[in-house]
């Protein structure tokens, strides 16, 4: 696997498709001075596509996602750079007004917890009328009723009923599918999930999971799941973008990125998921943590955590993020060098059970998905 070009700015994210993110700086005010916590992240979502971007906290996930609609703190942070473009117009180049009729109508969004993200006095029904008259020239009995309809499509029973209560009497699950309610009520054209199935049961998990797929078909949605979860991301998306330190660090087809990483980051985050560790065994983790966005470490941000980093290389130069012959995208000196191979990168490790070997873990992903979609 080797370099064939670097990935100049008019390519990190092409405009053809519904959403397109180019070389986004997004800096936070702290300490009496301006971070940045995220670096030229770049990505391109089709038309009813699905992609996740993935990391660890503080990765720039929820960052990422939350500029798409301007709904980052306007005192405390700021988009220093870039464009990000949704059906044709720059969304930063939007006025407020402008930016409500988007919000809700034209992209929905379920937040990352449920219970916070609903209003507690007003019954849940009520919350999403508001949201369809907001866009739509309807009456307050239409509102009403597109209302129960959608809460019936994300499968509450007694729907007519549940949409007179309050947000309190609902479990995590049914919240959580009010939320999805809410965010498809006036079929927007791109749905964002901030882990939509954090705190869920892997019962209520696949359910929330299976609806959303339901709902991207019959409306035509392109989804942009922000998970932590890559069990979540091999059975629902298309594409991943793993991001790390506030920059993405490799871009690929999820089947590649299972089968093929191209970055030690997302090997570590493979080999990390608990159904890959034998039970009995000590889970594996990536040693370390993620640096504040102050306390970047020179040359390749993941180099201190790397089990391959080259010393007086990796951790000198910053990696550019570049395009492998195989059209994934990294941000690795020594991959994109040929120094370094993705079979290297899935191999176990020496001293840890073979288990940890990540080989067969594209074939799992492929039946999985072949079941599934």
């Amino acid at each position: 696997m080797t370099i064939t070009d670097p990935v100049i700015a008019s390519e990190r994210g092409s405009t053809d498709g519904l959403l397109s993110i180019r070389d986004l700086n997004i800096e936070f005010f702290a300490r009496g001075a301006w971070t940045r916590v995220v670096s030229d992240a770049s990505l391109t979502l089709k038309p009813g596509g699905s992609l996740a971007l993935v990391g660890e906290s503080g990765s720039g996930k929820t960052v990422t996602s939350l500029s798409i609609l301007q709904l980052l703190p306007k005192n405390i942070s700021r988009v220093s750079k870039g464009a990000i473009d949704f059906d044709g117009r720059n969304l930063l180049t939007l006025s407020e007004s402008q930016m409500r009729n988007v919000r809700g109508g034209e992209i929905g969004m379920i937040f990352q917890e449920p219970m916070t993200s609903l209003n507690p006095v007003f019954t849940v029904g009520d919350q999403i009328a508001e949201t369809v008259r907001q866009h739509r020239k309807v009456s307050r009995k239409e509102a009403w009723a597109r209302a129960v309809e959608v809460l019936e499509l994300a499968g509450i029973p007694a729907a007519a009923r549940r949409a007179k209560d309050y947000p309190h009497s609902f479990s995590g699950g049914m919240r959580q599918r009010a939320m999805i309610a809410m965010a498809i009520s006036c079929e927007p054209k791109l749905l964002l999930a901030d882990e939509p199935t954090t705190a869920l049961d892997v019962t209520v998990q696949a359910s929330v999971l299976q609806l959303l797929r339901q709902l991207q078909d019959e409306l035509g949605m392109a989804v942009l799941l922000v998970t932590h979860d890559l069990g979540v991301v091999a059975d629902f998306c298309d594409d991943v973008t793993v991001m790390y330190a506030g920059e993405p660090v490799e871009v690929a087809p999820v089947d590649d990125l299972f089968g093929r990483p191209s970055h030690p980051y997302s090997a570590g985050l493979l080999r990390s998921l608990p159904q890959r560790t034998p039970p009995g065994e000590e889970l594996t983790a990536i040693p370390g943590m993620v640096p504040q966005p102050d306390q970047l470490p020179p040359g390749c941000r993941f180099a201190p955590r790397c089990d391959f980093a080259l010393a007086g290389v990796c951790d000198v130069e910053h990696p550019e993020l570049v395009k492998l012959e195989n059209g994934q995208l990294t941000r690795c000196i020594r991959i994109a060098r040929g120094e370094l191979s993705s079979g290297e990168l899935v191999a176990a490790p020496l001293g840890t059970p073979a288990a940890h070997d990540l080989s067969t873990i594209a074939t799992d992903v492929a039946e999985q998905n072949g079941s599934d979609r």
